[in-house]
């Protein structure tokens, strides 16, 4: 039962155990570097700087957190000088952009292949739901009812999609299908 328990100087130990000191360095000389810059601004610099922080930095995009919109919007106003400032200062890190949000937000960066994959996925649930409205207002057969993928030529009437349509949209789906495979 005392191998599930383990002392506050293990948990520190094996917390610090698993960040590099490089990373440490790293994360030390940006967070020097955004004081630094940022208290550099004319006119509210160090109150820009006191009411700020970095919360994390991936591919290139420093996502900082401050505790009101309108710190964040003097932020934004002085995007260039900070980035110039930080890409001088940090130590050879590259930061190509920055993000902001409001401290207790729960806002993050995301992987760029998880934004694609959701993006591709949207898409092609608006294809499947525009065929769907379509199917409802009589544009086009439902699948249930034609026997295959509900659209026959158009010498088959009222209430079915024309080829070129239903081939535009079988496309559409299909290249938003290779695009969830690719990612």
């Amino acid at each position: 039962m005392s191998d599930e328990f383990m002392s506050g100087a293990q948990m520190i130990t094996r917390v610090f155990n698993n960040i590099s000191s490089q990373d440490l360095e790293k994360s030390s000389k940006i967070q020097q570097a955004w004081q630094t810059t940022v208290s550099k601004i004319s006119g509210n610099g160090e109150k820009l700087a006191a009411h700020s922080s970095i919360v994390d930095l991936k591919n290139g995009i420093l996502l900082v957190e401050s505790d009101h919109p309108g710190w964040n919007q003097m932020l934004q106003m002085h995007k260039k000088f900070i980035l110039t400032g930080l890409n001088r200062l940090s130590g050879g890190v590259k930061i190509e952009s920055l993000a902001f949000r409001v401290k207790g937000s729960v806002a993050s960066l995301a992987n760029p292949e998880e934004i694609a994959k959701r993006a591709v996925e949207k898409y092609a649930k608006k294809i499947d739901d525009e065929q769907k409205r379509l199917e409802e207002l009589g544009y086009a057969n439902k699948k249930a009812a034609a026997g295959g993928d509900g659209v026959q030529g158009q010498e088959g009437g009222a209430g079915q999609l024309p080829p070129e349509l239903s081939a535009i949209f079988e496309r559409m789906k299909k290249g938003a299908a290779q695009k969830v495979d690719n990612i």
